[in-house]
């Protein structure tokens, strides 16, 4: 996982992205409010399923669309370099800041111990948590793997996340970092 000039990177959802607009991104997400995307497309890809269910349980789109749109973006390297932030492993870091942005409200006991650079990063990269991710963070946060301090529970609650299945994800967090994707195409995807 790097981000250099030149990097292909996709984005799957049930429509197609013509421009990004931060203000639509969900917040409670891996690693906070953002444009996520993968180097992976085949992962892109499987992602629109899930896009398709929430659009519909939120009445955004009809229910039946077996169809969505893998959209393709090239980053540039801005002149000014951007502050990026690169989790290599998912350790308890990053089990840390993923539980953060998740359930923010449990988690507030570790906000002293996540690096403060991740407040500030215009791009954050890293594993991906996986789809039970709530009820494993929960369960971590409460205690019931050991105390947050002890590396076993964290690393009970990584297992159970299972980062390894997917590739990655890049998460553009901030206006000026959306502003180095250049859109190179879509395609249209059915399921």
């Amino acid at each position: 996982m790097s981000l250099s000039d030149g990097t292909v990177l996709y984005h799957g959802s049930y429509a197609a992205i013509e421009g990004i607009d931060l203000e639509k991104c969900s917040e409670g997400k891996d690693f906070g409010k953002g444009f996520y995307l993968t180097s992976n497309e085949d992962q892109a890809r499987r992602f629109i399923r899930t896009s398709l269910l929430k659009a519909q349980s939120l009445g955004q789109i009809e229910v039946g669309q077996r169809f969505g749109y893998v959209s393709a973006f090239r980053f540039r390297k801005p002149v000014t370099p951007l502050s990026i932030f690169e989790f290599p492993t998912a350790d308890v870091h990053w089990l840390r800041f993923v539980s953060l942005n998740r359930r923010s409200a449990l988690a507030v006991k570790l906000r002293e111990k996540v690096d403060p650079r991740l407040t500030c990063a215009d791009v954050i990269i890293g594993k991906v948590a996986n789809d039970t991710t709530n009820p494993v963070i929960t369960t971590y946060l409460n205690g019931l793997y050991g105390s947050l301090d002890d590396p076993k529970s964290a690393s009970v609650a990584i297992s159970l996340l299972l980062p390894d299945r997917l590739k990655d994800q890049y998460c553009f967090a901030t206006n000026r970092a959306v502003a180095c994707l250049e859109p190179m195409g879509v395609t249209r995807c059915e399921l």
